[in-house]
């Protein structure tokens, strides 16, 4: 008789591009063990509570509904970070944009930070992890998203370091300047998020980036001048398709700025760096 991994991996092949990892993730979740361990023990077998679980959880994820909401949590740079559907599901790719990030504070010894479109917290929240004295402001115009973030900056005790605010962009914060401004706002055009199956799994206003994509990222540059502090930088995550347009946009704005394209794990264009 097949392991109840087996079984579970089997389910999970019509709605998953990797049901293997799914399901181990899932029994995992489930008896609140280690992915390891539940590799380790192909004779698993679950208590009737842990079957109800899996059964809810498996109907959810067989009617589309993506894996980390079904868990109420996902990992992002080794943290564990409570998610729900008001939330992007936090990527590996943007663990890159953290890992410039970091690089540049510690370099720079600079201690001031503003991210725009925070969503679940990740990227501030892995910021301040790892560098206890740094100070940021957290922006996302979704109150419910702001709430997520909260919750995720207490659970791993960064929540002094960081105040959240409610603003779409840099509306409704006091006049200040920061070391660094990063983003990874929204930034599929409206006409292409449509046909991606994402458009109806994850929040549209994390995704939507409107006409061309670059709607959110334009008004950030726009403003960013008189936010930025003197050697400061701006680091955004941007989709492949328009990083050209973003440089050239950027160069219009900082034409004696340093602009860098910065790649991702797969060699892609994928964040633009803006050192004044």
């Amino acid at each position: 008789m097949p392991s109840l991994l087996d079984q579970v991996t089997r389910k999970l092949h019509p709605t998953s591009d990797s049901p293997a990892l799914d399901a181990q993730v899932l029994l995992a979740h489930i008896t609140e063990k280690q992915r390891s361990w539940v590799l380790a023990h192909p004779e698993l077998s679950l208590s009737p509570k842990q079957r109800i679980k899996l059964e809810a959880a498996l109907q959810a994820l067989l009617q589309g509904i993506p894996l980390p909401y079904v868990l109420g949590h996902w990992e992002f740079y080794g943290l564990d970070f409570l998610v729900s559907p008001d939330v992007l599901i936090p990527r590996p790719e943007t663990e890159e944009l953290v890992e410039f990030g970091l690089g540049w504070l510690r370099d720079n010894k600079s201690r001031t930070v503003l991210e725009m479109g925070t969503g679940s917290g990740c990227i501030a929240i892995a910021l301040a992890k790892n560098i206890p004295d740094l100070k940021l402001l957290a922006v996302d115009l979704s109150s419910a998203a702001l709430d997520i973030a909260r919750q995720n900056a207490a659970i791993h005790w960064v929540d002094d370091q960081i105040q959240f605010i409610h603003s779409d962009l840099f509306s409704n914060l006091q006049p200040a300047t920061f070391d660094l401004i990063t983003a990874n706002l929204p930034y599929i055009p409206s006409e292409t998020l449509k046909t991606l199956d994402v458009y109806t799994r994850e929040p549209s206003l994390a995704l939507d980036g409107g006409k061309d994509g670059l709607q959110l990222i334009r008004r950030l540059l726009l403003d960013a001048p008189q936010w930025l502090a003197p050697d400061g930088l701006i680091l955004l995550e941007l989709d492949s398709s328009h990083v050209q347009a973003a440089l050239k946009l950027a160069s219009t704005i900082f034409p004696k700025s340093v602009i860098q394209l910065k790649q991702d794990l797969a060699g892609r264009d994928r964040f633009l760096a803006v050192q004044t």
